[in-house]
C-alpha cells in the first residue's frame, strides 16, 4: 500500500462524492455514510467519539465460579440484546456504529458538519448516551439475565477513518486521540458518563483545570432525555427516540420465544483445527462453535501519538498506508503462517483465534506452543514493517495470550449488519496480559501459562512474561533452530513467519 495511493479528504467531500455516485446530491440523510471507504482512502472527521463498557460482563460468563455452557449461552444473549438495543438507538439518534468488541461499544456523531457544530454534536452524543444507560437499566429490569452497571465515554476532536476490510467483514476504523480517549473514559468498574474537559466545556461545564473528566449527574442525564434533539431527518427528544428503539428491542426479545421467529436461538458445537477456515457468515447463534482455544491480542504500542503527530504534520496519507501494512501482515501471520483466524481488527490492535486438535477436542499443551509461536511471528513480522515502512522506528507491539473455552459466531443485527464475536474469559484475559506489556513484551495468562509445556513456562517464569521473543528466539527456544554444522535440506526453516510459501497480496515481506 504506497503512500501515494492513499487519498486523504475531508468528510464532506466523501458525503458529497457518495450521494453524487447514488444520484442523491439533495439527500439530506448522513447516516452510516462512512461504512463502504474504499481502502486506498483515508477520511479526515470532527466528530465525538461514544464508548460504552457494559461492566459486569465478566460476572456473566461465570456460573458456580466457572464458565460453563449455559453460562456462555446467557453471555451471549446477554451481548446480543445488548448490541441490538444499541443498534437501534443508534439508528434513532442517526450516528453510526463503528465496532462492538466484547462488552464495549463504539459509536460517533458525525453531524451536524462544521467546527461550529461541535457542541451540538456532542450535545446529541450525551442524549444517546443517556438514553442507552437508561435502555440498559430498562433491559435488566424487565429481563434480570441482562441486568449490569454501565460506564460511558465521551470524547470530541479531529480523527481520520479508514475501512480495510472486505465486503462481508468489514472493518471501520477512527484512529486519533478522541476514539481513543473516550474509551479510557469507559474503562474501569465505575459506572456513570465521563465526558472529555473538551466535551465538557463546549456542554457548558467548567472542569477544574487539573480534572481528567467531567461527571454528569443522574438528574443531568434525565434532563437531557427531555431535550429536543435534531438530527438529518427528525426533530424528536432523546427520551422519544429511546421509547422507539427500546420497543423494537423487546419486540425483539419476545419473538425469540416463537419457534418460526428467526431470532437467535444458541447451539454449540466443537470445530476441528485449524479455525483458520472457519467463516463467520456459517455460524449463526443456532450454529454456533464452542471450545478449547488460545485466544492472542496484539496491540500497536503508541500508535495514537504516531496518528495524533501525522494529522499535524500533514503525513496522513504516509500513517495510514503503514496502518494499512502493518495490519494486513498481522492478519496474514496469524492466518497463513500459523493457521489461526482473525475475531477482528480493533483499532490499532488484532484480536485472534488459534487451536491445535482433531474433531473431538483441542491439544491445549500443542495450542499454547502453536500461540507462543504465532506471537514471535507477529513480532518478527512487526520488526520487519518498522524496518521497511517511514516514521514507524518509535512503535512497539504489545501481546498477550490466555486459553480456555470459548464460544464464536455472529450476533446482533441479521446480515452485514452483524457482528463477528468471541467471548470468554480467555478472551477477555489476553487483552487484559496484552495491556501489563510495553512494546518488546508478550504475556501469558495464568489459564495459559498452566497449559504450556514445560519450556514455555520456563521461558516464562519471570511474571509470565518474555521481552522481544521474536521467530529466531522462538526457534532456539522450541529446539528447530538447525545447526550450523549440519547440511541443510534446502527447505525453508520452520517457523518463519517472514518467509511463507505463497504470499499473499499486501504483506510488508513481498518488498524485500
Amino acid at each position: 500500500m504506497p503512500e501515494g495511493d492513499i487519498r486523504v479528504e475531508d468528510f464532506q467531500t466523501f458525503l458529497t462524492e457518495a450521494r453524487m455516485q447514488k444520484g442523491a446530491v439533495a439527500d439530506a440523510s448522513v447516516r452510516a455514510a462512512l461504512v463502504d471507504i474504499p481502502r486506498n482512502r483515508a477520511i479526515t472527521t470532527d466528530a465525538v467519539h461514544v464508548y460504552a463498557n457494559l461492566i459486569d460482563f465478566n460476572d456473566v460468563l461465570i456460573e458456580a465460579g466457572r464458565e460453563t455452557e449455559a453460562s456462555h449461552r446467557r453471555a451471549l444473549e446477554f451481548l446480543h440484546a445488548h448490541y441490538r438495543g444499541c443498534d437501534e438507538l443508534i439508528d434513532e439518534f442517526e450516528m453510526q456504529r463503528v465496532d462492538f468488541h466484547g462488552s464495549r461499544l463504539h459509536a460517533v456523531v458525525l453531524t451536524p458538519l462544521g467546527e461550529e457544530n461541535e457542541g451540538e454534536r456532542v450535545r446529541i452524543a450525551v442524549a444517546f448516551a443517556a438514553a442507552f444507560r437508561e435502555m440498559v437499566e430498562r433491559l435488566g429490569d424487565d429481563y434480570p439475565q441482562f441486568k449490569t452497571r454501565v460506564c460511558i465515554g465521551v470524547d470530541t476532536g479531529p480523527a481520520v477513518a479508514i475501512d480495510s476490510g472486505r465486503s462481508d467483514e468489514r472493518e471501520p476504523l477512527f484512529v486519533g486521540s478522541p476514539a481513543n480517549h473516550a474509551a479510557k473514559l469507559a474503562a474501569g468498574d465505575n459506572e456513570g458518563l465521563n465526558l472529555s474537559p473538551r466535551a465538557g466545556m463546549l456542554l457548558g461545564r467548567t472542569p477544574d483545570p487539573l480534572t481528567k473528566s467531567v461527571l454528569l449527574t443522574e438528574d443531568t442525564e434525565r434532563r437531557r432525555l427531555d431535550e429536543e434533539i435534531i438530527t438529518a431527518t427528525m426533530q424528536r427528544s432523546g427520551g422519544e427516540r429511546l421509547e422507539k428503539a427500546y420497543a423494537s428491542v423487546v419486540e425483539s426479545l419476545q419473538a425469540q420465544r416463537t419457534a418460526d421467529s428467526g431470532e437467535p436461538v444458541f447451539r454449540f458445537h466443537h470445530k476441528e483445527p485449524p479455525l483458520k477456515d472457519l467463516v463467520y457468515a456459517e455460524h449463526p447463534p443456532s450454529n454456533a462453535v464452542r471450545m478449547d482455544l488460545a485466544s492472542i491480542f496484539a496491540d500497536v504500542d503508541n500508535f495514537t501519538p504516531y496518528i495524533d503527530n501525522a494529522i499535524a504534520t500533514g503525513r496522513i496519507a504516509e500513517a495510514v498506508a503503514n496502518l494499512h501494512v502493518i495490519r494486513a501482515e498481522m492478519g496474514a501471520v496469524l492466518r497463513d503462517d500459523f493457521g489461526g483466524r482473525k475475531v477482528r481488527y480493533i483499532g490499532d490492535c488484532i484480536h485472534g483465534l488459534l487451536a491445535e486438535g482433531d474433531r473431538h477436542e483441542t491439544n491445549a499443551t500443542a495450542t499454547m506452543k502453536k500461540a507462543v509461536s504465532t506471537a514471535a511471528g507477529l513480532r518478527s513480522s512487526f520488526d520487519l514493517c518498522r524496518e521497511m515502512l517511514p516514521g514507524t522506528e518509535g512503535l512497539g507491539l504489545a501481546i498477550g495470550i490466555d486459553y480456555g473455552t470459548t464460544p464464536i459466531c455472529r450476533l446482533g443485527l441479521r446480515g452485514a449488519a452483524s457482528v463477528r464475536a468471541a467471548a470468554s474469559r480467555a478472551t477477555c484475559l489476553s487483552e487484559t496480559e496484552q495491556r501489563r506489556c510495553d512494546g518488546t513484551e508478550t504475556a501469558l495468562g495464568e489459564r495459559a501459562y498452566g497449559e504450556s509445556p514445560a519450556i514455555i513456562r520456563e521461558a516464562f517464569l519471570i511474571d509470565r512474561k518474555v521481552a522481544n521473543m521474536d521467530v529466531d528466539t522462538a526457534e532456539v527456544l522450541f529446539g528447530t533452530m538447525p545447526s550450523p554444522y549440519v547440511v541443510g535440506s534446502g527447505q525453508t526453516d520452520p517457523m518463519r513467519a517472514h518467509e511463507p510459501d505463497a504470499a499473499p497480496p499486501m504483506r510488508a515481506h513481498d518488498q524485500r
